[in-house]
């Protein structure tokens, strides 16, 4: 059995492989666990244990509590074999269909055993349709294995933050802390919320960030940019980093139309020290909680959230930018290495001048897969190295493809892996899917 000081290397843990299905529910990276995956077994479909019979088949909430009980129990048994925990997660990116399965997802993971203390620094988001079908909860974590001064802490949070955020009859478990962190430490990395533009002590869009109606200037997505990295400035500030140390952001926007002014503020804000990046399209945030289209300001809507992986300069990690030569399309780096892990941003079979692949996603995978085998070269390190996938579909039914090529890709011993619908379009006529990546570096 493995102890904290022991795991140095990449194992992996409960690996998921028929019906169509290839996947590791946990990955060792160093100190680090990487946890992911559907409530769904050998057999290609949900696991008996997580299904839902009559009378509550018609419940959303029924199914969501029943495969988050089954995906937990599973993370909870797999984290303690390894001398972690259910409570040394340090992040985590939850993806759901539909906001109706956000309630039971949070009732069940944040207690009953689960991530009740010591919350991690977190990101719900209602990104599209997951499969198999019926699936409706895929939450993609960071865990550490504690051993001397690899330790997960918390700073102290903004003032109002866990305020607004905690409600005791929501459970006993709430009634200290609210369902997330702001900042969560360990390891040398500094974990950031799921940020989105809103004052915490009074739940509501800052002035200085809504744009006004009653006169024509103004940009919702610029005035949210530029509020979100000011208080993630703020935030590793508290902690002795800055901007200048994050090496990830998973931005989730709205409209993909907006990618102009969100790039524009992002390129004033980091200047030549861009941190590696993945921008993806998403039905929902969690401001409002209600569902509808074209949401803005004057229904207290936002148009994106930022959740960010950074380092503190004094623990000894060093961010580095790995290239490959090939130029992005959008502005971040290939990949950012510090420490044991490569995080590679979000990539495309193309860029400015179309296609570089044949039109069909599993061709589009093939080059996918091919542009990581680079950059993990260029980084270092190799494809049966990666501990995350994500990927991101305009259609969900091409999922099954996923999984093909990423066997062909890494035939055994595979990663954690997200796969998930999102509305489009992609910034590239003809691209049906989108991928980052983190691999561990020997």
């Amino acid at each position: 059995m493995a102890t904290a000081g022991s795991v140095s290397t990449r194992q992996v843990q409960d690996v998921v492989d028929g019906g169509g299905l290839y996947f590791s529910r946990a990955v060792t990276a160093g100190p680090y666990v990487f946890l992911g995956g559907v409530a769904a077994d050998d057999s290609g479909r949900i696991a008996p244990e997580a299904r839902v019979g009559p009378p509550y088949e018609a419940s959303p909430p029924a199914h969501v509590v029943a495969q988050t009980t089954y995906i937990f129990k599973r993370y909870k048994e797999m984290l303690e074999s390894l001398g972690s925990g259910i409570n040394e997660m340090l992040q985590v990116e939850q993806h759901i269909p539909r906001k109706v399965y956000a309630d039971g997802y949070l009732d069940v993971s944040r207690g009953k055993g689960f991530m009740d203390r010591g919350r991690p620094s977190s990101a719900l988001l209602q990104t599209g349709e997951l499969m198999p079908r019926g699936c409706v909860i895929n939450p993609t974590g960071i865990a550490i294995i504690p051993n001397g001064d690899l330790k997960k802490e918390i700073p102290s949070a903004t003032g109002g933050y866990h305020e607004s955020l905690t409600q005791k009859e929501y459970g006993e478990t709430y009634a200290e802390e609210g369902p997330f962190n702001e900042i969560v430490t360990g390891g040398g990395y500094v974990f950031t919320v799921g940020d989105i533009a809103n004052d915490w002590a009074i739940n509501q869009i800052p002035e200085g960030v809504r744009v006004k109606e009653s006169i024509w200037w103004g940009n919702e997505i610029r005035n949210e940019t530029a509020f979100l990295l000011e208080r993630l400035r703020g935030w590793l500030e508290r902690v002795d980093s800055g901007l200048d140390n994050v090496v990830h952001v998973s931005v989730y926007l709205i409209d993909m139309a907006d990618l102009y002014e969100l790039d524009g503020e992002w390129k004033r804000v980091f200047g030549d020290n861009l941190p590696g990046r993945t921008v993806i399209p998403s039905r929902g945030l969690g401001q409002p909680r209600f569902e509808g289209d074209n949401l803005g300001h004057a229904q207290n809507a936002v148009k994106c959230e930022f959740i960010a992986r950074s380092i503190a300069p004094g623990a000894g990690l060093k961010k580095e930018i790995v290239s490959t030569g090939s130029e992005q399309l959008l502005p971040e780096p290939e990949g950012v290495k510090a420490g044991p892990l490569l995080w590679i941003s979000g990539q495309y079979a193309g860029g400015a001048k179309g296609l570089h692949s044949r039109p069909d996603t599993a061709s589009q995978l093939e080059y996918l897969f091919g542009r990581l085998d680079e950059i993990c070269r260029a980084g270092g390190t190799s494809l049966d190295q990666l501990v995350r996938v994500r990927v991101f579909l305009a259609d969900e039914r091409d999922s099954y493809l996923v999984y093909a090529a990423l066997k062909d890709a890494v035939p055994s011993d595979p990663p954690s892996v997200l796969v998930t619908g999102v509305p489009g379009p992609f910034p590239i006529p003809g691209a049906t899917v989108m991928m980052d990546a983190v691999a561990h570096v020997p």
